[in-house]
């Protein structure tokens, strides 16, 4: 296969990297900026991995690159977050989160997908959304909608699909919480959106979410990279990857009692 990676710097994005370029395939791994393109070198060969490492800004013309690469699979994983409460969150924080998360990644697939029906590749394309997108926690609210969005739009693709009948299988991956140190910087960058009149209430939610995600999160992040992989090498995919499973039963609990 040749793999296209978005938001490959670190994480799940990485792994899925490494694990592609181990076992023979030709990976595109790309992150935001030149410095983290330069890191993610050394990382990769130090793990003995041989990967083409791009800039690739989805708010910038980067995404024009994806035209003169021949691929036959994207992992769309690229995003970014932060936490507050959608009443206090500022106007640009939100842009910033849909444009990245949703409008631009969005737009690079459609990009690719073009790609693929003009030269009549049979493609797939693996699209990251969240557990989070399911179910609403407080403070996660724009976050957690973006990704909504982004499991309502690629479902819509994949019933598309079924019409065109272009040969390309869309796949939505919608992982929970992992312990790649995401979570914590969305739930510390609350504070930036904290009124003082409800101070007190921020810290004791934000004890609690900390804990709660020190409880959730998995640390079999190389666990979850291989059945994604596994599933990109597979000829027919599945439609969704919900991982871990028992993640999504911790939630059904969560908005019962809580809601």
């Amino acid at each position: 296969m040749r793999v296209l990676i978005t938001g490959a710097a670190s994480g799940i994005g990485y792994q899925v990297g490494v694990m592609l370029a181990k076992r023979g395939h030709l990976v595109y791994m790309t992150c935001r900026s030149v410095a983290e393109v330069f890191m993610l070198r050394e990382k990769l060969e130090r793990e003995g991995a041989h990967a083409i490492c791009l800039k690739l800004d989805l708010l910038t013309d980067d995404i024009n690159v994806v035209d003169s690469l021949d691929i036959d699979c994207l992992f769309n994983h690229a995003g970014t977050g932060t936490a507050g409460s959608i009443l206090y969150i500022d106007e640009k924080s939100l842009r910033d989160i849909y444009e990245v998360n949703f409008f631009r990644s969005f737009l690079l697939l459609k990009k690719v997908y073009r790609h693929m029906m003009d030269r009549k590749i049979t493609g797939k394309i693996f699209v990251t959304s969240s557990l989070l997108g399911m179910f609403p926690m407080p403070f996660f609210g724009v976050y957690g909608s973006s990704k909504a969005a982004i499991s309502q739009v690629v479902k819509t693709l994949q019933e598309e699909e079924k019409v065109f009948r272009h040969g390309i299988s869309f796949c939505l991956v919608e992982p929970g919480a992992y312990a790649t140190g995401f979570n914590q910087v969305m739930i510390d960058s609350q504070e930036k959106y904290v009124e003082p009149f409800f101070y007190q209430k921020f810290l004791s939610m934000h004890s609690y979410q900390r804990k709660l995600f020190l409880l959730l999160e998995s640390r079999k992040v190389e666990k979850l990279a291989r059945r994604i992989v596994l599933e990109m090498e597979n000829k027919k995919t599945k439609k969704i990857l919900r991982i871990p499973w028992i993640q999504g039963f911790f939630l059904k609990l969560y908005n019962f009692f809580f809601h």
